[in-house]
Order: C-alpha cells, then sequence, then structure tokens
C-alpha cells in the first residue's frame, strides 16, 4: 500500500504515469515536473495530455490523497496530541485510496 499522505510517495506514482508517446520536448516537461516534485505542474500537464482511463482513476486518487494529507496536516497543528475521530476518518480514507493505487498495480493500469 502506498503512503500517499506525502508528496515523495504521489510523485512516485506520477512517475508511472507517463504518457506514450511523447515528443521531446513534453517528456523533457514531464521529468522536469517529476524532479522538481510539482503537484500542480504535473496536474496542468495532465490535462493538456489526458491520460487512458486507467491512469485518470489513478490521477484523481492521487489528488484527493493530495487534499487529504493536506488536511491532516493542517489538523496535526492544531489539535492536541490525542487521538482526533477528523484525523482518524482521513488516515482511513488515504488507507483506502492507497489501497486502490496498490489495485491498479495489481491489474496491471500502473507501468
Amino acid at each position: 500500500m502506498a503512503d500517499l499522505r506525502y508528496r515523495t510517495f504521489r510523485m512516485a506514482v506520477y512517475a508511472r504515469l507517463i504518457p506514450t508517446p511523447l515528443s521531446t520536448q513534453d517528456r523533457q516537461e514531464f521529468l522536469t515536473l517529476l524532479d522538481r516534485m510539482d503537484e500542480d505542474g504535473m496536474e496542468a500537464f495532465f490535462k493538456q495530455h489526458p491520460p487512458a482511463a486507467e491512469a485518470a482513476g489513478a490521477i484523481r486518487i492521487l489528488q484527493e490523497a493530495r487534499e487529504i494529507g493536506n488536511r491532516i496536516n493542517v489538523l496535526d497543528r492544531v489539535l492536541p496530541v490525542l487521538p482526533h475521530s477528523e484525523i482518524s476518518e482521513c488516515y482511513d480514507r488515504l488507507r483506502a485510496l492507497g489501497d486502490q493505487i496498490g489495485d491498479l498495480e495489481a491489474a496491471g493500469g500502473l507501468r
């Protein structure tokens, strides 16, 4: 299961979604976005280069995971260390999203 709370793990999944074929310039742009760990740029890239259905599903998962991860970061700063139901719900959803990515990998939807 991927730990999608963190950008590093989300970008590793994006790396596996590189569309083919790509022009040399587009491929370089994709690799630059990966090097910069630029999720906003990656989302814009995939809007310009619409992915296959399975990859589009993975991108939606990554976008949701990013939002949840950001929410957890905010909650971690403002709530006491004691367990909190909203944080638990966020982690449960992240685990489910990670499982969905794992299912896509197992089905061969990710390279």
